[in-house]
């Protein structure tokens, strides 16, 4: 009988023990998640955005330095803001010169007051990257090659620009023909 007694008052043991072991793991889980995931999220987007900028127009700037030709993978920035060019036409710079690219284009970009400036010198933002463009073949025309693109678009529109600079450059459609 007393083994019987000594059993029970054990297991009760047990189980508060799992219980406490178990809310623990639980809160330190979820500490972990907000500390991770939700904890200044805000910030530190606008933060890794301005970096990541920075980290690939420099790449780009050296490896010109270097070899005469722009190349670098662009790291994904989100922008929190972006303005449409309209879509462009463009004759590529192929020798036999029946070759263009159809590209809808968007600028990204998080300061407020840029919006206004980039409505305001749409023109010339036009003509800039019909600049880039019109100098790549066909054969430029692959993923590696629209990075490297985007780059040179952000590279030539940012001098022109006083009250922000771009962050990203999206191609929502592209058709070589």
């Amino acid at each position: 009988m007393e083994n019987k007694k000594e059993k029970k008052g054990g297991g009760k043991l047990k189980i508060i023990i799992i219980a406490v072991v178990t809310i623990l793991v639980v809160g330190a889980g979820g500490y972990f998640g907000y500390t991770m995931f939700l904890k200044d999220k805000g910030s530190t987007a606008k933060t890794a955005a301005h970096t990541t900028q920075q980290v690939v127009i420099q790449q780009g700037q050296q490896q010109a330095g270097a070899t005469g030709q722009q190349v670098s993978f662009v790291q994904p920035v989100i922008s929190a803001k972006t303005f449409g060019l309209d879509e462009f036409l463009i004759n590529l710079a192929d020798e036999d010169g029946k070759r263009y690219l159809k590209v809808k284009i968007f600028l990204g970009y998080d300061e407020k007051k840029l919006a206004t400036e980039l409505e305001e010198k749409k023109p010339i933002l036009r003509d800039a990257i019909i600049s880039v463009i019109r100098t790549k073949k066909a054969a430029d025309i692959t993923p590696k090659g629209v990075e490297t693109i985007k780059i040179e678009i952000i590279q030539r529109i940012n001098p022109l620009l006083e009250k922000g600079q771009l962050n990203n450059v999206y191609i929502n459609d592209i058709l070589v023909q």
